[in-house]
């Protein structure tokens, strides 16, 4: 899709015309018949461009366009008219619009002008996105020296121009999805979209809409055409968290996808096609749900063209002063704490401790630290670990009596308590998905906060 495109007039075969041309280019046209729809549409789907009627039936663009430039004042707008006057186009470009055209409208003319109006505004917004990223700190998933993460580096270095499919590997927390940020960043796509969706625990008619969208009536409830997310990420990234967690009545489309790179909305019968580069996550030991014929062998090798493995914490523990003086400094600033360190007895209660949950549970500890602690440093009395125990402290012989499924009932109390009782969140911090946990709780007997 070339662009989306809101239509505001309150005829209906000049709505047609116009959709019928530009849609046969590749726009997607959004129709409205009155300002009060206008407004609705403009808010709601946000579109690449809007062509306004000057007179419609509640009001005129003289109305209507500061209102829409108010709404989003970086949306082009351009103003259609059976009265055309110098008076009329002085004062509606005073009022924001980019033109105005006469009907009966050009197409071809208007067609020129949409193609060019749309590529300054994309090449505007990729300039603006540059500016920003180069004014932000920018997470970096290679803090450290040990040989794990410095062969990672090599490797994602080597893996950033090609267009293959790439599959992040790693526990819970590891810095999966900071990852396949600074894979987009850093690649020939920089200045398009990325989109992540997080796979877990969607229903499969929910995770094909949000994919693929879907035309009006597919389904009940889809009173409208909805976009996918693969046309939002045109030119772009998808990144897929996840991954191993899509239902098998997905995948074969998913394949469909990074082997042709077309696709089909849900109640549609045309293909579209789209070019996306494919970045995907997981946590989960892949071959094994390829064996159980959990996930389909053929989009698993699709998938893994280019595998990263990113290292648990535990096996890089070298690493964890520099990742921790990094995030210490981030939580700090965003906090109006500059200068805030950790002592030495901290640091080596930081790695004395496994971090079970990874980067994500050592930047919980250390954020906790921040906001609870008045001193201008972090003892390691100020860390407060997800367990409960002492870093440096083994077993105790009742732990060692636990059988495993007490173990695990233990740790998802824990969990859920460390989170005030929300599922969602404990969910994410013990890496499984929302349904999967409530399997677990109602199997344990246990209650969830409501």
């Amino acid at each position: 899709m070339r662009g989306k495109i809101l239509l505001v007039d309150d005829d209906a075969s000049v709505r047609f015309g116009i959709q019928d041309f530009l849609s046969a280019h590749g726009f997607e046209i959004l129709e409205a018949e009155s300002c009060q729809v206008g407004r609705e549409r403009f808010l709601r789907d946000r579109p690449d461009l809007a062509l306004l009627d000057y007179k419609l039936r509640d009001g005129t663009a003289l109305e209507l366009l500061p209102q829409l430039r108010t709404m989003d004042p970086d949306i082009p707008l351009v103003v259609l008219t059976g009265n055309a006057s110098i008076d009329l186009a002085v004062q509606v470009i005073k009022l924001g619009a980019e033109q105005f055209f006469t009907k009966p409208v050009e197409l071809p003319a208007l067609l020129v002008f949409i193609e060019r109006l749309i590529e300054t505004q994309r090449a505007r917004r990729g300039q603006l996105a540059g500016k920003l990223q180069s004014h932000r700190e920018e997470p970096d998933p290679f803090l450290g020296d040990s040989p794990l993460i410095q062969e990672l580096k090599q490797t994602a270095h080597r893996v950033l121009d090609s267009d293959s499919p790439v599959l992040i590997q790693g526990e819970t927390g590891t810095g999966k999805g900071v990852l396949a940020q600074w894979l987009h960043r850093h690649g020939p796509r920089a200045d398009e979209p990325f989109i992540h969706l997080n796979c877990a625990g969607l229903a499969p008619q929910f995770l094909e809409t949000e994919l693929f969208g879907h035309e009006r009536g597919a389904f009940t409830g889809a009173v409208q055409r909805k976009q996918g997310l693969l046309e939002v990420a045109h030119h772009g990234t998808v990144f897929l968290d996840e991954i191993g967690d899509v239902d098998a009545q997905v995948q074969p489309k998913l394949l469909k996808v990074l082997e042709e790179q077309r696709f089909r909305r849900l109640g549609d019968v045309e293909d579209r096609q789209v070019d996306i580069r494919l970045v995907a996550a997981t946590h989960q030991d892949m071959a094994e749900r390829v064996r159980t014929r959990q996930f389909r062998v053929d989009l698993y090798y699709r998938i893994s063209t280019l595998p990263l493995r990113l290292p648990a914490l535990r096996e890089r523990k070298q690493d964890i002063p520099h990742i921790a003086e990094s995030l210490l400094r981030r939580l700090a600033q965003e906090r109006g704490r500059p200068g805030l360190a950790l002592t030495p007895g901290a640091m080596a209660a930081l790695q004395d401790y496994a971090w079970p949950g990874n980067i994500r549970e050592l930047r919980n500890v250390l954020e906790r630290a921040v906001l609870l602690t008045s001193r201008g440093s972090l003892e390691a009395v100020d860390l407060h670990f997800a367990s409960g125990v002492s870093p440096n402290a083994g077993p105790s012989e009742e732990e060692l009596s636990l059988t495993l499924r007490e173990v695990e009932q233990r740790h998802i109390e824990r969990v859920l308590a460390a989170e005030g009782g929300h599922v969602e969140r404990a969910a994410r911090r013990l890496g499984i998905p929302r349904s999967s946990l409530y399997e677990k709780l109602k199997r344990f007997g246990l209650a969830p906060k409501p």
